[in-house]
Formats: structure tokens, sequence, C-alpha cells
């Protein structure tokens, strides 16, 4: 049976005491925002935070906010307010630069660990940054990079037992797919290669467990789910058994095991300590902290069940409220199987032309070639009535065709 508007008010009754959308800014009245994928929501007390720093630190204190205030700990105690939501312990995560960067210097890294290994697997259709990341060390001379179309591959290509580490989406960016990390993993290891996930489309929707699934490396951008604002740093993940393995691939004073000693030579810090280079972002790091501290509060597995709930309710409004619409939904429809966001595919419409369409009718969506309509559903500010009216506004763009307005014709991000 479909269900109705009332149906999804229960259910917001039903998920209360895990709505969190009181601590985090509503944004322009009247604007349904589905887009966590692309940019979390904004907490409240971010703004207040970010004139401290400007005011306290920058204006007043300057040089001397350095050692008076937290500045140069911030990659440390945000890495120790989110790590739980990855399953990991808060010595194993560090805060610093962005995913891009990070993938660089993990990849790196493994490359080190495991010489003379130099074998990179990658999925091809993996997030293009990823795959350029990889290219480019290949271009240097430095890798060789084996593609895969899919799982079903990889056991052929770690054959030649010359892999060194084995780099994946925990999440498709595209269609939502969730791999099960700890089968990859044991399939990896089985092979003497590491794995390096990328968590950005599963940090703060679903649950995660790197120690449990015996993950070697990871990553994750801050500004999607996890809400740290528009370009936030990222997270880097070091399983405690590579901690100390090697030098890290961009050396900078932050990461010397004695910063303000001004050694003449360089010795890498402990763990995951190593892998800051230069001056924390401060102003990007104070806008994380308002995200970190919310987030310290949340219980991962209840988080999962929300967005369990919320997603699960999206789907079937899908099925129901645009059966006949030609919408075909792209995620799976398994929770274990699925990210952060639903994908959907419109039979007889382009997504990026219904994601203009939307936005223009108040509906925030992104789309993502060759043909994925992409619906990010944050666990902590998302409410099932929210998603009801979103496929009711979806439904209506298809069915009196807005979308072939020659506005919407466009390139989208």
């Amino acid at each position: 049976m479909a269900l109705t508007m009332h149906d999804c008010k229960v259910l917001d009754a039903q998920w209360a005491t895990t709505d969190l959308s009181h601590r985090f800014t509503p944004g322009e009245p009247g604007v349904l925002y589905m887009d966590a994928n692309s940019i979390g929501p904004m907490p409240l007390d971010a703004p207040a935070r970010m004139q401290q720093i400007l005011q306290q630190g920058w204006a007043m204190a300057r040089r001397r906010s350095w050692s008076e205030l937290d500045w140069l700990d911030q990659p440390h105690s945000l890495a120790a307010r989110v790590a739980h939501l990855i399953g990991a312990e808060p010595a194993d995560v560090m805060i610093t630069d962005n995913t891009s960067v990070n993938q660089y210097k993990l990849l790196r890294y493994a490359l080190s660990v495991q010489k003379p290994r130099r074998v990179v697997v990658m999925e091809r259709d993996v997030f293009p940054s990823n795959r350029y990341v990889a290219q480019g060390l290949q271009s240097a001379g430095l890798v060789d990079l084996r593609l895969v179309d899919d799982m079903t591959q990889l056991d052929a290509a770690l054959a030649p037992d010359d892999v060194a580490v084995v780099s994946l989406s925990h999440v498709d960016y595209r269609s939502s797919v969730r791999l099960d990390m700890a089968t990859i993993n044991a399939r990896v290891h089985a092979r003497g290669a590491l794995s390096l996930w990328d968590l950005s489309h599963s940090a703060g929707a679903v649950a995660i467990d790197l120690r449990g699934s015996d993950s070697d490396l990871a990553v994750s951008c801050g500004y999607k789910y996890l809400c740290g604002g528009p370009g936030a740093p990222s997270l880097v993940y070091v399983h405690p058994r590579w901690a100390d393995g090697a030098w890290p691939a961009v050396c900078g004073w932050m990461g010397h095991a004695d910063t303000f000693a001004f050694d003449q030579d360089y010795r890498p810090g402990a763990g995951p300590s190593r892998f800051l280079v230069g001056t924390p972002p401060v102003l990007a790091n104070a806008a994380f902290s308002t995200a970190a501290e919310i987030w310290r509060e949340v219980d991962p597995q209840a988080m999962d069940a929300r967005h369990r709930s919320l997603t699960d309710t999206l789907i079937h409004l899908l099925d129901t409220q645009c059966a006949g619409l030609g919408v075909m939904v792209e995620s799976p429809r398994v929770h274990a199987q699925r990210g952060g966001h639903v994908a959907i595919r419109c039979v007889d419409a382009p997504a990026s032309a219904v994601a203009q369409a939307l936005v223009a009718s108040k509906v925030i969506v992104s789309a993502r070639k060759p043909d994925s309509l992409r619906f990010g559903v944050h666990p902590l500010t998302t409410t099932h009535t929210q998603l009801w009216q979103v496929v009711q506004a979806l439904a209506q763009v298809l069915q009196s065709a807005s979308w072939r307005d020659p506005r919407f014709s466009g390139p989208t991000i």
C-alpha cells in the first residue's frame, strides 16, 4: 500500500529522538534540500564560531593564538570527535588537507610500505579525481595502474601477487552501491595487498567499521554528510599496524615528530600525525568543529537505523507515487548494500533537465553522468514528511513535462 503524508508524519514521530535538525540551519524557507551527498547542512553555531575565531584570534591575539587557542590541536581534536563514525580509534585518524591530496599521500604511503610491489588496482568508473591521482603517479613512473570494471574482476586483478594496494570507493558516487568492506578486505589481504577506502559517500550517513572490517587505509571528505562546510578538511585513517611503516609522501613541519624543534633533518611524527604537512586551515577547521561537536553525541548505529528508515521510505514512495512515470530506482533496495544517497533514472527524461526542473520547484537534488539523479538523504536532518513532498514534486515535474523547458537544457553541477 502507498504511504500517505499522515503515514510519514507517524514515522517522524517514531524517530523524533534521532532528529537533530534543530542543531542545523533550515536553509531557505520552503526549500527541500536533498543534496547532503554534495554539501551537508550548516550547524547553527557555525557563524558565531567563525566570528569568534576572527575577533578573538586573528584580530586580537594574532600570533599568540597558536599557543593560547586550539589552532594547532585541531587536526587531532576534530578527529577524536568523529572517529567513532567510521569505526576507528581517535589515535588512528587525522583531519587534514582534502580528499584528493590525502588519496595521493596514502597511495604513496602504501607503495612505500609494500615495496617492491607497485601495482594499484582501482575501479574504472571510480570518482574521477581518485583515478586522476593514480594516473598522475603512473605518468611519473611510480605505479602500474590496473583497472577493473567491478568486483567480479577483483580476484583476477589480484592473481599475479604483484598488487601493492587496492583503492576503492566504499559507495559509488552515482548509483550509491555500497561494497562489502570486510569481505573485500579479506580477499585483498589474502593476496598480500593493502586496502584503501574512500568513504566520502558513506561517512556520516551509514555505519562504518574500519577496525572491525580490518581495513588498512581510508580517506573521506568532510563537507558532505559530515557537514564541515564548503572545502572542509578531509579525514585520513591508518590502521595501527601500518602507522609507522614508512615516511609520508609529503614531509612537512607539522608532520615532524617535534614540530617546534626546527631540526635540520625530518623525523616523521607518530601514526597518522605524520600526514600533516603545513599550517592547519584554522578557519575551515573552526567551521568543521561546529559539526564535530554534534557528531560527538551521535550513536552510529542509531544514525544508520534512521537512515535506513528514511531511504527505505524514499524508495517506497518512488515506487508508488511515480508508478507509470518511467522512474527506475538505480540504487540497491537492501540497506546494507546502499550508501548515503538514493539514485534514480528517468527513462523518458534526462537526469540533468529533471534536476534543474526540481531545483526550480525548490527541491535541491543533483545529477551525475551518464544519467543518474541523486537524492542525498541526511540522517540527522531529513524527515519522512519531506521525502513525501520531494517525491510529489518529482511526480509533478514528470507528469507536466516541465523538464522540457529550454532553460533546463544546459549543464548542471
